[in-house]
C-alpha cells in the first residue's frame, strides 16, 4: 500500500494537507485529490490552501504564507488570508455581463475569510469556509447559477462588517436575491452534484434573505431538500462534499419544531463530525428531526395505542439526551484554541439542554412539571454567559437553544435580563429576527402567566420567531 502511494505522489511537490502539514504530521492518502486518512477520521475538510510548492528551502514570503494559514495562528487570521487564485479570477473576467463592482464584490467576499466570522461556529472555520465557496463557484456550470446569490451574500458582509445598512445597499441585495431564486428554480436535480449546487444556492439565499428581508426562509428550505432528496435518499452526510446541507436541515428542522410539522429530510451523522455552523451538536439533529416527527404525531392523533408509543419514544429519545455527550474530545486539542474548544462544547450542551426541554414540553404543558425544565433552563442560560465570560463572545448558532430556554425563564428581573441577551445569542446577521425574538419571548410569558397558552409552540401568536412566518407568494413570485 505505501509504494503504490508513493508512486500516486509527484515527489517534486509536497501534497500533505494544511492540517497535517501545520501538525508535523504523515498524511496519507490513497491518491493526491483523496481526503486524508486523519481529516476522514476527524471528520474535517482536506485542505490544500497553502500553494503547493517545489522541494527544498522556502523563501521568507513562503514562511510567512504557511504562518498565515495556520489554524491555530490567531494574529494570521486577522489578516486577509489569501487571495483568490488567478484561475478564478480568469474566471470571473470570463464571465458575460459582469460589472466591475460586482467583480469586486465577489472578489470580497472570495479574499477575506475574516469577513465570513458571523457566518461559522468559530474564527477556525474562516479559512474552511471562504475555500469551500470558491470552490463551489468553480464547479462545472456552477458560476453562473450561483454568481447572484454570491453578490447578495458579499453585501450582507459587507454591511455587517461597515456596521451600517444604506436603503440603496439592501434594495440592491433584494435585486439579487430575486435573481438567485430564479436561477435556483431553474436547477435541475439529477445527480449528486446538482444536490450540492441546490444547497449552496440555497443556504447562500438563507443567509441573506434573512438579513435583508427577514421572511421567506422556511420556503427555501423545504424547496431545496423537497428537491434534493429523491437523490439524496439516507446517504451518510458527507461534510467534504455537501457542506451546507446540514445547514438547511437545521432550518427546516427548527421550522417544523415551531409549527409541528414532519421534516423532510434527516441526514444520518457519522461517528465523529465538526460542523461549521453546528460544531460538536451535528449529531444531535436527528433527535431533533424525531422530536418534530413525535410532535406533530401527537397533534394529529387520539389513539390510546398511538399515544402511548409516542410517550415510549419520548422516553428512549429522553434516556440518550441525558447520557449524551460529544465524542472524541481529546482530538480537538491541535485542531482549535482554547476558546474556541469552550465555545465548541458549550454549543453542544445547550443544544442537549434544549432538545431535552423540547421533549419535556412534549410530554408535560406548562404548570406541569416546571422545576425540571426551570433547572435545565438555567443550566442553558449558565452556559452561555459562562462561555461568553471565558472567551469574551456570545457563542454563534445558538438561537434555538436560547429561545427553547429562554421562555421557560419565570422570574421578572431575569425576563429583562433575557431579553437584552437577544442580542448575543439570536443570529447577529438578521437583526429582524432578533427584534421580532423578543416580541415573541414578551408575548409568550404573558400568555403563560394568564394561563393562556399550555406551550410555547403553541401560542395563540404567530409567528414564532425561530424562523418567520411565510408570505406564500415571497418565493413562488420570484
Amino acid at each position: 500500500m505505501e509504494a503504490s502511494v508513493t508512486r500516486n505522489r509527484n515527489p517534486k511537490l509536497r501534497t500533505a494537507c494544511d492540517r497535517c502539514y501545520e501538525l508535523k504530521e504523515r498524511c496519507e492518502r490513497a491518491t493526491t485529490s483523496a481526503h486524508c486518512e486523519r481529516c476522514e477520521r476527524l471528520g474535517l475538510a482536506c485542505l490544500k490552501v497553502r500553494p503547493l510548492r517545489p522541494m527544498g528551502r522556502r523563501t521568507n514570503a513562503e514562511k510567512d504564507f504557511v504562518s498565515r494559514m495556520s489554524p491555530g495562528n490567531t494574529s494570521g487570521k486577522r489578516r486577509k488570508l489569501g487571495q483568490i487564485s488567478t484561475s478564478m479570477d480568469a474566471c470571473l473576467d470570463a464571465l458575460p455581463d459582469l460589472q466591475p463592482e460586482e467583480k469586486e464584490l465577489l472578489l470580497f467576499l472570495l479574499g477575506q475569510p475574516e469577513s465570513l466570522d458571523q457566518f461559522v461556529v468559530s474564527s477556525s472555520f474562516q479559512v474552511e469556509q471562504q475555500h469551500s465557496l470558491a470552490t463551489q463557484l468553480q464547479m462545472p456550470d456552477a458560476l453562473p447559477l450561483l454568481k447572484d446569490a454570491y453578490l447578495a451574500y458579499a453585501i450582507t458582509l459587507r454591511q455587517l462588517q461597515s456596521g451600517s445598512v444604506t436603503d440603496i445597499d439592501t434594495s440592491t441585495c433584494v435585486g439579487y436575491i430575486s435573481k438567485a431564486m430564479r436561477a435556483l428554480q431553474s436547477l435541475p436535480v439529477l445527480h449528486s452534484q446538482h444536490t450540492v449546487l441546490c444547497h449552496t444556492l440555497g443556504s447562500i439565499l438563507a443567509f441573506s434573505i434573512y438579513s435583508a428581508i427577514g421572511v421567506g426562509v422556511p420556503d427555501i428550505c423545504r424547496y431545496c431538500l423537497g428537491t434534493t432528496n429523491p437523490v439524496v435518499g439516507t446517504t451518510m452526510f458527507d461534510a467534504h462534499k455537501d457542506p451546507w446541507q446540514s445547514f438547511l436541515v437545521l432550518l427546516e428542522t427548527m421550522d417544523c419544531l415551531v409549527y409541528r410539522r414532519k421534516p423532510i429530510q434527516s441526514i444520518q451523522i457519522p461517528g465523529f463530525a465538526i460542523d461549521r455552523r453546528l460544531g460538536l451538536c451535528l449529531p444531535l439533529l436527528p433527535y431533533y428531526h424525531d422530536l418534530c416527527v413525535i410532535s406533530n404525531s401527537l397533534l394529529n392523533t387520539t389513539d390510546v395505542a398511538m399515544l402511548a408509543l409516542l410517550q415510549k419514544q419520548l422516553d428512549s429519545i429522553h434516556a440518550v439526551l441525558e447520557l449524551w455527550q460529544p465524542s472524541h474530545l481529546d482530538q480537538l486539542v491541535g485542531q482549535f484554541d482554547s476558546a474556541d474548544i469552550v465555545n465548541l462544547l458549550a454549543q453542544a450542551k445547550v443544544y442537549r439542554l434544549a432538545a431535552l426541554l423540547v421533549g419535556h414540553r412534549l410530554q408535560f404543558p406548562f404548570n406541569c412539571e416546571d422545576v425540571q425544565a426551570e433547572i435545565w433552563s438555567k443550566e442553558a442560560m449558565m452556559e452561555f454567559e459562562m462561555a461568553k465570560s471565558v472567551t469574551k463572545r456570545p457563542l454563534r448558532f445558538v438561537t434555538l437553544p436560547f429561545i427553547v430556554a429562554a421562555v421557560e425563564v419565570r422570574d421578572e428581573s431575569l425576563r429583562f435580563k433575557t431579553l437584552q441577551h437577544v442580542d448575543d445569542y439570536v443570529d447577529h446577521y438578521s437583526p429582524i429576527l432578533q427584534k421580532a425574538t423578543k416580541t415573541f419571548l414578551s408575548r409568550v410569558w404573558h400568555e403563560r402567566d394568564l394561563n393562556l397558552t399550555s406551550r410555547w409552540f403553541d401560542s395563540i401568536h404567530k409567528p414564532c420567531p425561530v424562523i418567520a412566518s411565510i408570505d406564500a407568494t415571497c418565493f413562488s413570485s420570484s
